[in-house]
């Protein structure tokens, strides 16, 4: 019975904590305009940069490109919506903890509404590229969504990452250094515009963006146009990419929660 009174409890936490955390967005510019923003500033600097005959043409750079941009592009936002969202709330999370909130809820509900956020920036990112850019999909029913889920599973990634890094953290200035690293990951280890060999290899397939460009390299299908061009990971099922950016989504959550019970211990 008082397992079931808990778990009530929990859900209404996390309901109390969802509904405050989008009225602190939605009644806040300076929080909601950059959430906002993002998205389109970034669809324009793709739009400027990339060629929109670049697939049709079998331009293989320029195709690559795209797809390298579309991936970081999904990361930065997601790094870059949560990595102050717990540190920043520290005093009062303290409080509250000891008060009796909890911190599962707390944490879930952080990532729900970065998640809802997110698949909003993405699928406006992705479909404004679409619009502008031809990605001549053999199988167009199914490469635009999976493309966009890929893009979406690479946000979250970063999500989950960004609040694990905020829940180690007590300041969100400390956490300028650790998401410059992140974000240098995402770039030099996605796969895309470097090939790196021998132990700098292996650190692609831990890396989100490596495994958001392999759906789209797949389903555009950029290993086969020229002898010259190969990418492992863009050989790889759709599906097994999903999966593993799925697994890290959920590894990091986990590990912010792990984290954050760690932090409060003493409550218990």
């Amino acid at each position: 019975m008082k397992s079931n009174r808990s778990a009530r409890m929990n859900a209404m936490h996390f309901r109390v904590l969802t509904a405050r955390y989008f009225r602190q967005i939605f009644t806040n510019p300076g929080i909601f305009l950059p959430l906002l923003l993002e998205a389109p500033i970034l669809l324009i600097l793709l739009i400027v940069v990339c060629k929109a005959d670049s697939f049709t043409l079998k331009a293989v750079t320029d195709a690559n490109t795209v797809i390298f941009l579309l991936v970081v592009m999904s990361a930065l936002m997601g790094i870059l919506n949560s990595y102050r969202e717990i540190c920043k709330e520290r005093e009062v999370l303290a409080r509250e903890v000891f008060g009796g909130l909890d911190v599962n809820a707390y944490a879930l509900s952080k990532f729900v509404v970065l998640a809802v956020f997110g698949a909003g920036q993405t699928l406006i990112l992705f479909g404004g590229a679409a619009l502008y850019v031809d990605f001549a999909f053999a199988s167009p029913a199914a490469a635009y969504p999976l493309c966009w889920l890929a893009l979406y599973l690479t946000n979250l990634a970063t999500v989950a990452i960004g609040l694990f890094l905020s829940a180690l953290l007590k300041r969100s200035e400390s956490a300028i250094l650790p998401v410059l690293l992140i974000i240098i990951a995402c770039v030099v280890f996605s796969d895309c515009v470097l090939v790196l060999g021998g132990a700098a290899g292996y650190l692609r397939y831990i890396t989100p963006t490596a495994w958001g460009a392999a759906v789209l390299g797949k389903f555009t299908g950029l290993n086969g146009w020229y002898a010259t061009f190969s990418r492992e990971l863009y050989g790889c099922s759709p599906f097994l990419s999903l999966a593993v950016l799925a697994a890290e989504t959920l590894l990091f959550l986990f590990a912010t929660i792990a984290c954050l019970h760690w932090k409060f211990r003493k409550k218990d």
